[in-house]
């Protein structure tokens, strides 16, 4: 074959090559930036990367799938302009669609809010009007449904915060009386040598709920697949080990 005839060759098969290896880009975003979600993100250790790793491995070749972190207003804001989007550990009580209904995963682990306070607190939370008259740590961009309503009346102060750590912080200084905080993410930092002795869950009045993956509805065809491999994930021994590891519940 003539060198002219083999390039004519090359670009006419080149194409259809690219296509019969090319994979679907799966871009997987996590607006949890705390532990046990992001323990180190230099390392690339929390569960935020142990779940994408295992989802890569599960869904095979077919799909490239890619980690990007994001904050939660970004994340209202891709969703407002119905931009694709599979974002880890949601619920469908946070989101609602305004276009097309999300679809959603079947559970990955159970969570809840709680009500932490330092440790010389003596009262309890039992319901959220308990909390009135003090300051409240939170977290930017989070709805806090009954808290949002007593804070719109100026019955509570809300001082918002990036990260969960900045607000235990917060808390440990006196900034604020009580924070609001994730079962899973306090169950962490509560074992750590800075948080040890110093704070203590004063009340759960939230219900617990579950955590689950929402994929807007430009991944219609990607949910059966991504099913089968949470499917096969929920029985591996070492993926109820790391949930175990973090004190976590999978129903």
């Amino acid at each position: 074959m003539t060198t002219r005839w083999l390039w004519v060759f090359c670009m006419l098969t080149l194409p259809w090559s690219l296509n019969a290896t090319a994979s679907t880009r799966l871009t997987i975003y996590a607006y949890h930036n705390s532990p046990p979600f992001v323990i180190n993100a230099e390392t690339e250790t929390g569960l935020n990367y142990d779940l994408v790793r295992a989802l890569a491995q599960q869904l095979g070749s077919q799909y490239q799938v890619d980690y990007q972190p994001i904050t939660r207003p970004e994340l209202n804001e891709r969703l407002a302009q119905d931009k694709a989007a599979i974002v880890l550990w949601a619920n469908p009580a946070w989101f609602q669609a305004k276009n097309q209904p999300y679809h959603w995963s079947s559970p990955l682990f159970i969570d809840r809010e709680i009500f932490v306070s330092p440790m010389d607190f003596v009262g309890k939370v039992e319901k959220l009007t308990d909390i009135v008259g003090s300051t409240l740590g939170a977290l930017e961009g989070y709805k806090y449904p009954g808290v949002d309503e007593l804070i719109a009346q100026h019955r509570i102060t809300r001082f918002d915060a990036k990260t969960d750590k900045e607000n235990l912080s917060r808390l440990i200084d006196r900034t604020v009386d009580h924070i609001v905080i994730t079962r899973s993410s306090f169950l962490y930092y509560g074992r750590q040598q800075q948080f040890l002795g110093k704070m203590k869950i004063v009340g759960q009045p939230y219900p617990s709920y579950k955590r689950q993956i929402l994929l807007t509805h430009h991944y219609t065809a990607v949910l059966p697949e991504l099913e089968r491999a949470l499917t096969v994930l929920h029985h591996q021994a070492d993926w109820k080990a790391r949930l175990d590891l973090y004190g976590l519940k999978p129903q």
